[in-house]
């Protein structure tokens, strides 16, 4: 008979499995997130990513790849490989940076504006349908969200 234990009988893993680690209930809720804003912005063929992505091409009109991943805190290979299907749609379009060759700077098409603009009414009532949500919960998950948002400055802060 083996006196190994098994993994969850260990108690840093059984609480990881009960639940209570924050960033496995963070990204199980976030995925949750993701699911209820991507099912209101699919009649505009977008994701809330996507929808991000417009949203920062045009707020600063012409950035680099490199610009938005910082900004949306992405490796900017992923970014690249997000900003592809908005690409081929004609949503956004990429051309060398004039001043280094070596940058792709971006633009948002008419069709991107119109999309985006169109999308951003149905991210509107996604994020209404949260904010009842979280009122329904109460002050403890504003208080998260502070938390979060607080977290997610530090860490910026720190690189």
């Amino acid at each position: 008979m083996s006196t190994e234990r098994r993994p969850a009988e260990t108690p840093a893993l059984a609480e990881l499995l009960s639940g209570s680690c924050y960033c496995l209930a963070t990204r199980r809720a976030s995925r949750r997130m993701v699911r209820l804003y991507d099912a209101a912005l699919a009649e505009h063929g977008l994701t809330i990513s996507q929808l991000a992505l417009l949203a920062w091409v045009r707020y600063l009109r012409k950035p680099t790849v490199q610009k938005i991943a910082d900004l949306m805190e992405m490796d900017q290979s992923a970014l690249s490989r997000g900003l592809m299907p908005l690409e081929r749609e004609g949503l956004i379009t990429s051309a060398p940076d004039a001043d280094d060759r070596r940058k792709k700077v971006l633009a948002l098409t008419d069709e991107g504006g119109r999309r985006l603009i169109a999308a951003a009414e149905d991210w509107e009532k996604a994020q209404e349908e949260v904010t009842r949500q979280q009122e329904k919960l109460g002050a403890d998950v504003a208080r998260l969200m502070a938390g979060i948002n607080d977290l997610a400055k530090s860490e910026a802060g720190s690189d």
